[in-house]
């Protein structure tokens, strides 16, 4: 297929292009009450075509791009009038003219994986097994489970020289938990691990089996006022990638974000330093650039950008390939140590986000506790609404660390003195 494609890019007398291949084997499992429904196995294999054109205005030179996708079971003229389409809306993309990766040739397979050589459906039936193997005592269960195990054979292909392939593994899904006393809850998780972490999973399942259970008890809200909120889980990596996202070249080179090297990011204060790295999920990129772990904050300073590889040139910078995951170092206290009098935890939200421009973060809280008078008070309602830059020097991260597919670092995150809007 590969072949035919370049056929009908010369034919074109497209010069300039890269081609993604993704042979996509996937396994499914659906389980309602405990119970499996529906198993699924899945073949995909799809083409990305990118094809640029350049072309001069006014003495100014431009590189237009445009993508397409083929499928296997085109016909020669099918997969000629996609590129052709390609290439014509190619000459109305007016990007300041930029050099493309230098060529990369090589090969990686996944032998440093533990999800290497092990069957899809097999991976698949043990994570199964770790989430309906959690003990309840029949008031707070999972009463639906959703797994993918997806293993991608990537070739990445470009009239520059660059010839590259690897495969990637990852094993996602989502369940929901339900309680039905004293109120009928349901929450719903997702998980996403691109190693064989059963034991990740297991530790995940068994706390939000805790947190139907204390939905299912919330009946208020908070009072509104200001707290020391501990942000927990995933939502971690939403608030941390603010320091990613400021610091990456598509937003820099637009003059969105005016960091350079070298310059202080976080103020120092009372909390932890961040140390924070991106990190090589996969050995090439999408572009068949080889890929690195990358410090990018050191001690609250910012070290790297990164970032696509257009903006990258734009700045003067060797391209990096783009990141899908941050590790975040550091960690000084227990987290049971951090639930203090008055302390809000803030167990799951209905949406938690962080604004790049602003620093703003928070939303809804679905379930929160509330630390005091040595019990632990459920709550649900009521919104979380901080900045940034009011509370990075007094940051407090914990021992305990939390591992997925998109993050890497501490289980919790102690905020003080965070605005909540409640009762």
């Amino acid at each position: 297929m590969i072949n035919r494609i370049i056929k009908a890019l010369n034919a074109e007398k497209a010069k300039i292009w890269q081609i993604n291949r993704t042979e996509t084997e996937r396994a499914e499992l659906y389980f309602i009450g405990g119970r499996l429904d529906i198993p699924r196995r899945a073949f995909i294999t799809e083409y990305k075509v990118t094809v640029y054109r350049d072309f001069e205005e006014d003495g100014k030179k431009f590189r237009g791009s445009s993508c397409c996708f083929i499928e296997d079971g085109l016909t020669d003229d099918e997969i000629a009038e996609k590129i052709r389409s390609a290439y014509y809306a190619a000459q109305f993309v007016r990007n300041p003219f930029y050099e493309l990766p230098s060529p990369v040739t090589g090969s990686k397979d996944d032998s440093d994986s533990d999800l290497c050589g092990r069957n899809l459906s097999d991976i698949a039936e043990a994570f199964a097994k770790a989430v309906l193997s959690i003990p309840t005592d029949g008031n707070a269960f999972v009463n639906s489970l959703e797994i993918f195990v997806t293993r991608k054979k990537n070739e990445v292909a470009a009239s520059t020289g660059t010839h590259v392939s690897f495969i990637e593994n990852r094993v996602s899904g989502e369940y929901v938990t339900q309680c039905k006393r004293p109120v009928d809850v349901e929450q719903y998780r997702l998980f996403d691990y691109n190693s064989f972490d059963t034991e990740a999973l297991k530790k995940s399942v068994r706390a939000a089996i805790r947190d139907a259970e204390l939905r299912a008890a919330a009946s208020a809200s908070p009072k509104k006022g200001t707290y020391n909120i501990l942000l927990t889980g995933e939502n971690l990596k939403t608030f941390f990638e603010y320091y990613a996202i400021r610091g990456n070249a598509s937003v820099i080179a637009p003059g969105y974000s005016t960091w350079k090297k070298g310059d202080t990011v976080q103020k120092s204060g009372s909390g932890e330093l961040l140390n924070i790295d991106l990190v090589a999920t996969e050995p090439y990129s999408s572009d068949g650039i080889p890929m690195k772990d990358t410090a990018i904050i050191r001690e609250g300073r910012f070290m790297q950008v990164t970032g696509p590889t257009r903006f990258m040139r734009y700045l003067g910078e060797e391209p990096s390939g783009t990141f899908s995951k941050l590790r975040v170092s550091g960690g000084t206290r227990k987290f049971e140590d951090m639930k203090k009098e008055g302390t809000l935890e803030t167990v799951s939200f209905s949406d938690f986000q962080m604004d790049f421009f602003t620093g703003n973060f928070g939303g809804e809280m679905r379930l929160a506790i509330l630390h005091a008078d040595g019990k632990e008070i459920p709550l649900t309602g009521g919104s979380v609404n901080g900045k940034i830059s009011a509370v990075e020097d007094k940051l407090v991260f914990s021992e305990e660390r939390y591992e997925d597919s998109e993050y890497s670092g501490p289980y919790a995150l102690l905020i003080p003195d965070v605005p909540v809007a409640g009762e």
